[in-house]
């Protein structure tokens, strides 16, 4: 059935304040943050909650991905919070309050998370639970589910773009925390590079967090120090300190997720979009039909999942080649792995 109304809490809820809340057997929500207030709902509306890793108003991948969740949220007419900076420790925690405070649905926007969803969905199987990000493995759980992104195509278009664009071939790739999804974006990448200058090298480099956006900016002039003429920030948050220094220093480098060129109009080339819209869209969809669990949805070129932002200070050129290798991952002319 779908739920005509939505009362969204219009809060932020801080993990710490979770965790403290359950512990006390209280319900985590907070007055102030975003918006503020919230409207009546129909007793019978789904409740669902979100983690996210860092703000919802800051960096990329996070908002990108409460844009989505708030749309479903919208669409579907369910009962939606959320916690953010939601660490991975954190997670099994914050994942049992919620569900002992009776939610029906719960969303975690990470690929960091998964250990965590699975361990706590097997002890709540009337719970679903539901992952963004990349997973490989529903470990046989009926009310678990993920929309996994094939992180490596990114990679490879990453590297395609860098490698059409570097000058002298050195390039940086700046990660935030060694995930596995992150792990595997960056194999591609030099194999993308060097299919069109076989040369170039892609340098790995790890803040060790997604959210340290002042150690980020100083990797990041330690790269162009070293030389390198293109970056490539993997690091959500963390990731804004290495476009400003690619900014300030006019080093082009490209953006995550969304359009960031109006951000840093001095450096970002492009972006490679990924569908954030349609996963949750999907989600929400699949929830109110009933059979959301058990769900492993890939998620590729093939699937459309990946588009470009414009272009900048680029000739038409490299727009051309980077569509064009989107065009054979889509229809398996090329093959990234």
């Amino acid at each position: 059935m779908r739920h005509p109304f939505l009362r969204r809490t219009a809060v932020r809820v801080v993990s710490a304040l979770v965790l403290a809340a359950g512990a006390a057997g209280l319900t985590a929500c907070s007055g102030g943050g975003s918006g503020g207030g919230s409207t009546a709902a129909p007793a019978d509306a789904p409740k669902v909650a979100a983690l996210f890793t860092q703000f919802i108003d800051q960096g990329n991948w996070d908002p990108a991905g409460y844009a989505a969740y708030q749309a479903m949220c919208d669409k579907y007419g369910f009962d939606c919070t959320y916690t953010e900076e939601a660490t991975y420790e954190q997670a099994p925690a914050l994942l049992r309050q919620y569900a002992d405070d009776g939610y029906d649905l719960i969303i975690a926007h990470s690929s960091g998370y998964a250990s965590a969803m699975k361990e706590v969905a097997a002890d709540y199987p009337d719970v679903q639970f539901s992952l963004f990000s990349y997973e490989s493995d529903l470990a046989g759980l009926d009310n678990y589910s993920a929309w996994s992104v094939d992180w490596t195509q990114q990679g490879y278009l990453d590297g395609i773009i860098a490698g059409l664009v570097s000058k002298t071939g050195k390039i940086y790739g700046i990660g935030g925390e060694q995930l596995p999804s992150s792990e595997d974006t960056f194999k591609l990448m030099e194999r993308g590079a060097q299919m069109e200058n076989p040369a170039a090298t892609i340098t790995q480099v790890w803040i060790g967090s997604f959210t340290d956006i002042q150690k980020g900016k100083q990797l990041a002039q330690q790269a162009i120090a070293d030389g390198a003429d293109f970056l490539i920030p993997q690091a959500d948050m963390a990731g804004q300190g290495v476009q400003q220094a690619a900014d300030e220093s006019g080093t082009l480098s490209l953006g995550e997720y969304i359009d960031e060129s109006d951000k840093y109009p001095n450096s970002v080339v492009t972006s490679v979009l990924v569908d954030f819209d349609t996963a949750y869209d999907e989600i929400g969809q699949h929830f109110v039909d009933g059979d959301l669990g058990g769900t492993l949805v890939n998620m590729d070129a093939s699937t459309g999942a990946f588009a470009f932002a414009p272009f900048h200070h680029v000739d038409a050129s490299v727009e051309e080649a980077a569509k064009a290798a989107l065009a054979g991952l889509a229809d398996g002319s090329i093959t990234a792995g």
